[in-house]
């Protein structure tokens, strides 16, 4: 298949001393490359868990993208060696070639949010030794210790298999290396394979990092872990956010100043949740281990919103996922749009203009956090009350315009089915609370008014992912009502073309779920029986005529 960034120069074929093809890799830079220490264990006769030196055995490196150069030997480079171990973790090898390659012909790789994001890989199977483009979808994290992603194939018959090892993971939309081809699923029925994202790799090799464009994932001053006390609570809670186990879309957290125990477990969240950040001492991250640690790669970035202002965190978040530098003007429908689907952005009250971060940045976010299910941390410095009640204000008259349009679908729906969910009420009696913390916040003594804002802000967080999956439930019963009648026109028309216009039994079963469908409103349970028991009778009747015919 076609590449979507054209002949990239970068792809190479790497080959043992008898001139088998051992699987491909990329170049990066003039005289480095980049592939799967399996491979190169394949090529001196190692098999299964390697020890911790990689072998002195040389490979060939075939530049086929390159034709008018020679192949180059290599062989592995010091600190460019993650074998693949036991409980298979690593499995990164960089090479160094013999001789430069002239001209710039290396890949750039990017770190980028890796979530249903479209990929291709170009590798060298055994009927295809000159090589063959696969696409892709990444599905999220799988593999030992979540280090590795998923791979579906975009096209039936056209997947990862032998001879794709240590093959680039290319992202459709902007040409950047995102990962590392490792392994396949045995079953060419399943078609699954699973690569090694970019921090993964700068995790095992940080030497990689030279080869690295664009931004980390992780502002600097959220990059390092606090020692001293914890506090188990709150560790928690920002695990369950990020570990989905929680219906919360939107987790605010006040963390105090810089030291205190909440602080430090937001730092810790993002440290031991983070694929090249995690230290070694930390040992493998276990999925199902500690609860109070987010999964390996479940928050996508992590911003420290303190001292900065709200334009260079727009420009943050769109350049970590490709979308580039922001255009003049507002660009908070494009940050929102374009906000990855997890973040965490840290002391929002100390930016430059808190209030303008809040309508520029943060709004626009947590606006469509609900909507497009995203999990999304704000951390406070101090208290914030005015900021946060902006913010607060925000979400209810997000939450009222959710329930009209619900409403307004449900009124729609309700004339063809019935046994709808109902649309609960709640912005009516969110924005009375509201109302009471204003005026609490004008008194010169609030009372618990923090934890009182608090629980008005879960509240309108629930309420905004429950009144999100009740449209989304709304949406799936059209959609099935509409298929149901698509289904009943083309059994009928099926049953036409066969000669059975005046089948009595099939007549009458036709007009049973044709009223039901049309006739007013109905349960979908009901309209489905019918439906699928008229396609049933279609079935054998047409079945019996050709019996008859043939007899």
């Amino acid at each position: 298949m076609k590449e979507s960034h054209g002949r990239q120069p970068w792809p190479v074929r790497i080959r043992g001393a008898s001139g088998l093809i051992l699987g491909s890799g990329t170049l990066l830079g003039d005289r480095h490359v980049l592939t799967c220490a399996h491979v190169i264990d394949s090529a001196a006769g190692r098999r299964g868990a390697a020890t911790g030196d990689p072998p002195a055995t040389r490979v060939m490196v075939d530049l086929v993208r390159l034709p008018h150069l020679a192949a180059r030997s290599a062989r592995v480079t010091p600190g460019g060696w993650a074998p693949l171990d036991g409980d298979g973790h690593g499995d990164v090898a960089l090479l160094e070639l013999a001789d430069p390659v002239p001209g710039q012909q290396g890949a750039e790789l990017r770190r980028l949010p890796l979530w249903q994001q479209q990929v291709y890989a170009f590798g060298f199977p055994r009927e295809f030794s000159d090589g063959e483009t696969v696409h892709a979808v990444l599905d999220g994290q799988v593999g030992p210790g979540g280090e590795q992603v998923q791979m579906t194939p975009a096209n039936p018959g056209l997947w990862v298999r032998g001879g794709f090892s240590g093959a680039a993971a290319v992202d459709e939309r902007t040409g950047h290396v995102v990962g590392m081809v490792v392994s396949y699923y045995s079953d060419p029925a399943a078609g699954r394979s699973y690569m090694v994202p970019v921090e993964t790799i700068l995790h095992h090799a940080p030497t990689v990092a030279r080869w690295v464009v664009g931004g980390s994932s992780v502002d600097e001053g959220l990059a390092a872990l606090s020692t001293g006390r914890r506090d188990g609570q709150a560790e928690l809670r920002i695990a369950q956010l990020y570990a989905r186990r929680s219906p919360e879309n939107v987790l605010v957290i006040v963390t105090g100043r810089p030291g205190s125990t909440v602080w430090a477990a937001l730092r810790r969240a993002v440290v031991l949740s983070n694929r090249e950040l995690r230290p070694v001492s930390a040992g493998p991250a276990d999925p199902d281990g500690d609860p109070t640690v987010p999964p390996l790669g479940s928050i996508d970035l992590s911003l420290d919103a303190s001292g900065k202002p709200p334009r260079e965190l727009a420009g943050r978040i769109l350049e970590f996922v490709g979308a580039g530098e922001p255009a003049a003007g507002p660009v908070g429908d494009l940050v929102g749009a374009a906000a990855p689907r997890s973040v965490l952005i840290d002391g929002v009250d100390e930016s430059t203009d808190p209030e303008k971060l809040l309508t520029e940045v943060v709004g626009p976010i947590v606006d469509r956090a609900a909507e497009r299910d995203l999990r999304v941390l704000l951390g406070f410095r101090g208290p914030a009350i005015d900021v946060r009640l902006g913010l607060l204000a925000r979400r209810i008259t997000g939450l009222r315009a959710a329930e009209g349009l619900a409403r307004a679908h449900h009124r729609e729906l309700a004339a063809q089915l019935t046994g709808l969910p109902t649309v609960p009420a709640r912005a009516t009696r969110l924005r009375v609370r509201l109302t009471a913390l204003r005026a609490a916040a004008g008194q010169p003594d609030p009372g618990p008014l923090p934890e009182h804002l608090a629980a008005v802000e879960r509240a309108t967080d629930q309420a905004l992912h429950e009144v999100a999956e009740l449209r989304r439930r709304l949406a799936e019963a059209a959609s099935a009502h509409q298929r149901l009648r698509g289904l009943l026109d083309a059994q009928r028309a099926r049953a036409g073309a066969g000669g059975l216009t005046e089948h009595h039994e099939l007549g009458a079963s036709y007009r049973r779920a044709h009223d039901l469908l049309r006739g007013g409103p109905c349960g979908l349970a009901e309209a489905t029986a019918a439906v699928h028991g008229y396609a049933d009778q279609v079935r054998r009747a047409l079945d019996d005529r050709q019996e008859g015919g043939q007899s």
